[in-house]
């Protein structure tokens, strides 16, 4: 096609793509994040060890920062391939040569990761200020949350009656008829992914909110065909799942990506505690709520992650009050403070 339009053009090779096309753009590019990144003055990096379908490890280190027009910037420095031993000072050493790589080793960096024991390692080793991600805190906590034994069989059911929709098309093209004339939205069951908390939650709402036609497919004998084991929840089994919406909406705010959500961290989780001793509650629902209640005050218990998160919700206008905190740490808190922006104003009246 492109030899009929103009005949003298020589289309590039494929060498000349891979050996100078894409690594000049690749450059251009790095150039100027490394000029942006030169105008913050702190930046934060997120480290993330992740494995590929094809079971291989790899590393991916993400910059965040403030620039000049207050706009909250990321971008993602390096993903490679972790064939080394993934010990603390292996990715210690990895951050290192990425921040000198991109030129930020001056911007008071500090390093955000998940709970692995080596990511806290590799903090302590490259002497970064650190806190864990309360995305995946709150992840860890809501997978032990799922393993309680009588919640555990409660999803069972759920997603052995999603996975015979998903198998049968008698079944999936009657819960339509069923929606349509319950004059419910057309959705189809959801099963849930054993990494993702929130999709067990997601695939538990999807099915109450589709259960009238539910109920009503497996109410015809065409559609279960022998099949026994097909029950729907009760209110008690709502009432029981509905313990755990909490943890949604935290797990959900907490997922913010176009706003900082540090400031977050210690109000939502004081929230979650509180909701959390309740007594009034059915033994089932006491059972999930002491399992995330006694997880969730096992984390951020390091003085160093505490003050960090005190002192981020203090100075957001929404938190500052910081009522979740007794009159004494708050006295402390506002001190820091002080002593901070006495810090920094020493510092700018001497440069």
């Amino acid at each position: 096609m492109v030899r009929m339009l103009q005949p003298r053009y020589k289309i590039p090779s494929r060498s000349t793509f891979s050996e100078k096309v894409v690594p000049g753009l690749y450059n251009d590019t790095k150039a100027q994040m490394i000029a942006s990144m030169s105008k913050a003055t702190r930046i934060a990096i997120t480290c993330d060890s992740w494995t590929s379908v094809a079971t291989e490890s790899f590393v991916t280190v993400t910059a965040h920062y403030i620039n000049e027009d207050w706009q909250m910037v990321s971008h993602v420095l390096q993903t490679r391939a972790l064939c080394e031993s993934h010990t603390g000072a292996h990715l210690a050493e990895l951050l290192s040569k990425v921040l000198q790589e991109w030129q930020i080793t001056d911007k008071n960096v500090a390093l955000v990761s998940d709970n692995a024991s080596n990511m806290v390692v590799a903090a302590q080793v490259g002497k970064f200020p650190h806190v864990r991600c309360f995305a995946h805190t709150l992840n860890l906590t809501s997978q032990r949350a799922l393993k309680v034994t009588s919640l555990a069989r409660l999803l069972g059911r759920i997603r052995r009656i999603a996975t015979f929709f998903h198998h049968s098309s008698t079944a999936s093209h009657q819960l339509k008829v069923n929606q349509k004339c319950l004059g419910l939205k057309k959705q189809k069951l959801l099963n849930d992914v054993v990494t993702r908390w929130n999709s067990s939650y997601d695939m538990v709402e999807r099915f109450l909110g589709q259960q009238p036609a539910i109920c009503a497919t497996l109410l015809s004998p065409d559609v279960r065909k022998g099949e026994p084991d097909l029950c729907t929840l009760n209110e008690t089994d709502v009432s029981n799942v509905s313990t755990l919406k909490a943890m949604k909406d935290a797990t959900t705010l907490m997922s913010e990506e176009a706003n900082p959500t540090v400031s977050l961290v210690a109000p939502v989780m004081a929230q979650l505690l509180q909701n959390m001793t309740e007594t009034r509650d059915s033994a089932m629902v006491r059972e999930i709520k002491n399992v995330v209640r006694t997880d969730l005050m096992k984390r951020y218990k390091s003085v160093a992650e505490k003050k960090m998160l005190h002192t981020a919700s203090a100075l957001d206008p929404r938190f500052k009050g910081l009522p979740f905190l007794t009159e004494e740490e708050r006295f402390d808190v506002y001190n820091g403070v002080i002593d901070e922006a006495a810090s920094i104003s020493s510092c700018l009246l001497n440069v």
